[in-house]
């Protein structure tokens, strides 16, 4: 119940950022994740794979948030008998980065596709894998607030695509973020 309650505050605080967009290198948010999930990438022997990512112009802790929510899922949802391979690429567009962080593992089937960034709501037990049902639900509302657009591609079996966007010139009062 206590993990739940601070989901929930963790949830409510999305689009209350407290900093201005800044210009950061993605590739060191990218590292930043993978030290911060060392221990679970070797344990799995993971790969998490990023070339040739922007400078963005933006909010860095709700990027950071993003980048590591979606890399963590790639890390969970794998199967027991490869090793995760988790890539993240970009396109630049004329406003806006397209990103697609794509993984090996379990995949979902499309009508699961809208449900999965609803609060709490999960796809699978507790027992077959952690967490709240939370995490997707704050991806979306950070991207959406943040301007940009988020959708995912899965086949059951096959691994899962999430692709978002984000603009090249962000919102730069936060009031206009808050959600």
């Amino acid at each position: 119940m206590r993990q739940i309650i601070l989901d929930l505050l963790d949830f409510s605080r999305v689009g209350r950022f407290q900093e201005e967009p800044i210009s950061f290198p993605l590739s060191g948010i990218v590292e930043e994740i993978r030290i911060l999930q060392r221990n679970l990438i070797e344990s799995k022997k993971a790969e998490v794979i990023a070339h040739d990512l922007p400078i963005l112009t933006s909010y860095r802790t709700p990027v950071l948030q993003v980048f590591q929510n979606l890399i963590s899922n790639g890390l969970k949802y794998s199967k027991t008998d490869i090793p995760p391979q988790i890539q993240i690429t970009c396109q630049e567009q004329k406003d806006f980065w397209k990103f697609e962080i794509k993984d090996n593992g379990i995949g979902m089937e499309a009508d699961s596709f809208e449900k999965i960034f609803v609060i709490f709501q999960r796809l699978h037990t507790q027992d077959q894998y952690g967490g709240s049902g939370i995490g997707l639900a704050i991806v979306k509302k950070i991207i959406t607030n943040l301007g940009g657009k988020i959708w995912v591609e899965s086949e059951l079996g096959k691994g899962t695509s999430f692709h978002f966007t984000l603009p090249k010139n962000p919102k730069k009062n936060a009031k206009d973020l808050i959600g």
